[in-house]
This record gives C-alpha cells, sequence and structure tokens, in this order.
C-alpha cells in the first residue's frame, strides 16, 4: 500500500465530528443495547454456549432486555412525532480534514479559481461509485415508488459521511421518521445478537429527501429513503459497521454510474458539468463558469483479498481552495 495515491486516515476526533456523528436520541438506546448485549456474551461465554436457555440465567439478563427493549419502543414514538429541536448544527465545511504525508491525490486536481457556490455550507455530499451496491427486491415485480411506479435501489455505508448523514438530515429538514427493525445482528464468537430479535433500527424518512445522482452524463434526481444503525458494531471485517444509507431512483442506471451524491439544502445546482481528467479523476462544475465545485480522485491498493481494492477521496473548492469532503476505501477482509 506504500505506492498509494491517496495518504488519508479519517477525521481526526474533533469536537465537530463528534456533533456530527453523535444521533443523540439513538445514543442512550444504543448504550443500553450494549450494556444488555454485552451481559449476555458474558453468560454465554461462561456457560461455553450460543443461546441461553436456564431461568437462571434469563433472570440476570431479562431486566436488562426488558428495558432496552422499552427503550427502542419509546424511540419509534419519539421519531414518528417530535420535530428535531434547531439550533446552529455544523456542516461538513466545518470539519477539518488533512491528508497524511506523502500523499499526491491533492497534488493531481486541477488548479481553480474563486468558487463560492459551497461556501454556504447549505448542502450535503457523499461520494459514490465504487461503494455502491445496488439492491435486489425480494418480489418479483421489483421496488416501487409510494405511488406504485418502479425504481431502483442503491446502498451506501462506506464513505466517511454515511456518519453524518442522518444526524445533518435531521437537523436542517424537519419531518417524522418512521422506524422499523432489522434482524439479529452476527458475531464470530457468541452467536447471533439482539434485544428481542432487533439488531439494528431502520430510520425510514415519511417524506423522501430529494438528492442529485452526479453521472457523466447530467444530474440525476434520486431520493434518500432511508438510514439503518446497528445496535452495535459486528466487527466482521468485510462488513460496514457504519449507517447504511438507502437511496431511490426511477431512471435505469447502473450503479457505476452515480459518482456523488449530492443534497442541496437551499437551492439545487443550476447547471452541472462534469469532465474527465483522466481514467481516475473527475471534476464537476455547478453553474456553468468553467470553475469546478467538485473534484474526485480514485486509486486502488493491494489488500489482503485481492491485488485490486479500491480507495477514492473527494474534494471541494471553497474560495479556490480544494478542501476534503468525503472518503472511501474498501473494506479488506482479512
Amino acid at each position: 500500500d506504500d505506492m498509494g495515491l491517496i495518504r488519508y486516515k479519517g477525521v481526526k476526533d474533533s469536537m465537530v465530528a463528534r456533533t456530527l456523528h453523535t444521533f443523540s436520541p439513538f445514543t442512550t438506546l444504543q448504550e443500553l443495547a450494549q450494556l444488555t448485549m454485552n451481559i449476555k456474551d458474558s453468560l454465554k461465554r461462561l456457560h461455553e454456549v450460543l443461546e441461553l436457555v436456564t431461568p437462571k440465567d434469563s433472570a440476570i439478563f431479562m431486566p436488562f432486555e426488558d428495558r432496552t427493549y422499552k427503550a427502542i419502543m419509546e424511540y419509534k414514538e419519539r421519531m414518528a412525532s417530535s420535530p428535531p429541536e434547531f439550533g446552529s448544527f455544523p456542516g461538513l465545511l466545518n470539519l477539518k480534514r488533512r491528508t497524511e504525508p506523502g500523499d499526491s491525490s491533492f497534488l493531481l486536481l486541477p488548479k481553480v479559481g474563486i468558487s463560492s457556490i459551497l461556501m454556504q455550507n447549505d448542502f450535503f455530499f457523499m461520494g459514490g461509485a465504487p461503494f455502491l451496491n445496488k439492491l435486489e427486491s425480494e418480489s418479483k415485480s421489483g421496488y416501487v415508488d409510494p405511488k406504485g411506479n418502479p425504481e431502483l435501489r442503491f446502498e451506501a455505508s462506506i464513505t466517511e459521511n454515511t456518519d453524518y448523514l442522518l444526524n445533518s438530515i435531521y437537523h436542517l429538514r424537519k419531518g417524522s421518521i418512521k422506524v422499523s427493525f432489522g434482524p439479529n445482528l452476527n458475531s464470530y464468537d457468541v452467536g447471533l445478537e439482539g434485544i428481542y430479535g432487533i439488531g439494528s433500527v431502520i430510520h425510514e424518512f415519511i417524506e423522501r429527501i430529494p438528492v442529485l445522482f452526479f453521472t457523466e452524463t447530467g444530474l440525476i434526481s434520486a431520493n434518500l429513503i432511508s438510514v439503518t444503525l446497528k445496535l452495535r458494531p459486528e466487527d466482521l471485517g468485510c462488513i460496514s459497521d457504519q449507517p447504511k444509507i438507502t437511496f431511490a431512483c426511477s431512471k435505469l442506471i447502473d450503479k457505476n454510474d452515480i459518482l456523488g451524491i449530492f443534497i442541496p439544502y437551499n437551492l439545487p445546482p443550476n447547471s452541472y458539468k462534469l469532465t474527465r481528467a483522466a481514467k481516475n479523476i473527475w471534476t464537476a462544475d455547478l453553474n456553468n463558469d468553467g470553475i469546478p465545485e467538485i473534484a474526485c480522485v480514485s486509486d486502488t491498493f493491494v489488500g489482503m483479498s485481492s491485488d485490486h481494492m479500491s480507495e477514492a477521496i473527494w474534494y471541494v473548492n471553497i474560495n479556490g481552495t480544494w478542501e476534503i469532503i468525503d472518503w472511501g476505501r474498501e473494506l479488506d477482509c482479512t
């Protein structure tokens, strides 16, 4: 991995990163769930079993599991009814992200003029390909939107900004959230884990959030549908423990066509042009003045599971300076 273009290790621990990352209504719930699962894990390890069946064990963990389940149901109710408390909330530009010594991705970016379009910090951006999955519907007819029209669905859970999306949307877009649940989580050594069969919490936006997909040929309208948070990390190496973001799109596109995902909190871009400077470098101009606002440099690295693993870093032009806006690196399984 010494020869890679991209040298970046993620946001350094900062107040802003914590504010963006910590979805406070969920945190208390997660702490309770983790405490309960830890108690159950300890009992499983003690008896060397994958399931707890004795009344003695139940007497120990059940009060915790009941309390956690009650908190999950209260959370569900709260998300459906209460609008968020609005205060000042940091945007992505408040994160200070720096490349490490030896990075050459920055050197590949074109010199740019001053652009002030994104300086207001009133947008959310996430990198796209090659870190998106296309979801396969279990029904024969495929996925449909609320009006019954067919749509494709894509999922993101790798790039750094997946961690910050739910909090950002919650604070900047009013609207209630419908909560449902995902199945038990897997673990390496203690079997399935959950709270009465619940392993993750799915947050579905009652009113879908409009987003724009950046593609080679233009902007494509899409929607943000849901964000899924695990009650605790699975630590399985190849499976991301970051939030799982689901998008829907009515156009027939390939997951690799989606190069970036842009959520304007104000006005959408009034024009758009994507230019490929090289096979692994592109820039996007959002107002047709010849000055790009977003850029991406992608690269591959040699991993344990493959010789050809993907990494990408996305930059944004703020006042004539390129600043890191997202980063993704394929999960390497050992």
